[in-house]
């Protein structure tokens, strides 16, 4: 049984009393979305997506999704994550959207989180996604490393060079220890050029993992 599946079965009920939905990135926000389609729910509802990748997703299925421009705010946001500590840290932007992430989920009245089980990881270090605004890389890779943290810019395989996020910025990799995720989301905030980390320390969302066996747990 696939755990996107089967959580994102499970968080459809939540979504049935909200109007205003916002949705962040990647494959399990893709098997929600393809689940709302299958209820009938998704034409039914508003959204506001974290990417162009997640907008075509809901448009295709002939959903309605409203722009960011719009400044309105979710009643909820349900979105995913790459890794989540047992006490709840997560880190977000494999998909390169972590800017757009952080400002939905900031700005919804309601957060809530769903993964695989296997996302569950307390590892010593995490490669953590940060943007960067691109005159200002070569800068923030030379203070990052003063700091003692190796960044690496992100590259495609479908072309030479960088990664480009949805607002025209490059995206770095930095390897950042367990003990030291939260004070480095508060170091970026400190460097020029630097405008988010795909860092999350807040706590202040829900979160729900599934297994292969249809377990849901909340964490």
């Amino acid at each position: 049984m696939d755990p996107k599946e089967v959580v994102a079965r499970f968080i459809v009920d939540k979504l049935k009393e909200h109007k205003l939905i916002g949705l962040g990135t990647g494959k399990t926000v893709k098997k929600l979305i393809e689940v709302l389609s299958e209820e009938g729910l998704l034409k039914e509802k508003i959204f506001v997506a974290s990417s162009i990748d997640t907008e075509l997703e809901i448009s295709k299925r002939e959903g309605i999704v409203i722009t960011l421009y719009s400044g309105l705010r979710p009643q909820v946001y349900i979105d995913s994550f790459d890794f989540v500590t047992s006490d709840k840290i997560m880190i977000k932007g494999g998909g390169a959207a972590l800017l757009r992430e952080k400002m939905l989920y900031t700005f919804s009245k309601e957060k809530v989180f769903i993964g695989e089980e296997l996302k569950l990881k307390d590892l010593k270090e995490y490669s953590v996604p940060v943007e960067v605004v691109p005159v200002g890389v070569a800068y923030v890779i030379s203070a990052l490393k003063e700091r003692g943290y190796e960044a690496k810019i992100r590259e495609g395989n479908g072309k030479i060079g960088p990664i480009i996020s949805d607002n025209g910025n490059i995206i770095l990799d930095v390897i950042v220890k367990r003990e030291n995720l939260c004070d480095f989301e508060r170091l970026v905030k400190e460097i020029p050029a630097i405008i988010e980390s795909g860092i999350f320390c807040k706590k202040d969302y829900e979160i729900y993992l599934a297994n292969e066996n249809g377990r849901i747990s909340i964490l």
